[in-house]
């Protein structure tokens, strides 16, 4: 549902935990479309000055996705709930499905994504070494993740590319055709 708010509408969008103005832009620069600031407020305004594509998931007003549904309720942010039945409790106080991104774990993704939530997904918690998160990356974008949270953006988005043009809802980056 929030795919086309956080990125491409076919394409899984990357958060990235951020604790300066300029790991965000670098992150947004390797293909990172939301900025985790977490309850540092101050970066806020600061990031939306240096890279205005990224979106901003925070604590704070302002942000552009919350984790308190009072303060979504009345900011209009899109809201992380922490379970399908926070995120049904969202919908009944008022906040639209389509603002609400679910975390969920890889083996809870499909079912969430059946039941029309947009997923989000901490790979690093899963992964451990780099090869990995982007194992456990490529994995929840077939699942069907909306957003996937990492600090290794550059290297899950190559995998999360990789796992779109497998499945055909990405062209790939180039295509080479041997002649006999």
């Amino acid at each position: 549902m929030l795919s086309h708010r956080w990125g491409d509408s076919a394409a899984v969008a990357i958060m990235a935990p951020v604790f300066a103005v300029a790991e965000a832009v670098a992150y947004a620069a390797a293909g990172a479309r939301l900025a985790d600031v977490g309850t540092a407020e101050a970066l806020i305004p600061a990031i939306r000055r240096s890279t205005a594509e990224v979106l901003i998931c925070g604590y704070a007003e302002g942000a552009d996705l919350v984790q308190d549904a009072d303060l979504a309720a009345g900011s209009g942010a899109g809201l992380i709930c922490r379970d399908p039945t926070a995120a049904a409790a969202a919908v009944r106080r008022g906040i639209a499905a389509e603002r609400i991104l679910v975390c969920v774990t890889p083996a809870q993704i499909e079912s969430a994504a059946e039941s029309g939530w947009a997923t989000l997904v901490d790979v690093d918690d899963f992964g451990g070494p780099l090869a990995g998160v982007e194992a456990v990356a490529a994995v929840c974008g077939w699942l069907g993740a909306s957003v996937v949270r990492t600090r290794h953006v550059a290297e899950v988005r190559r995998a999360l590319d990789m796992t779109e043009t497998i499945r055909g809802t990405r062209p790939p980056a180039w295509t080479i055709r041997g002649l006999a």
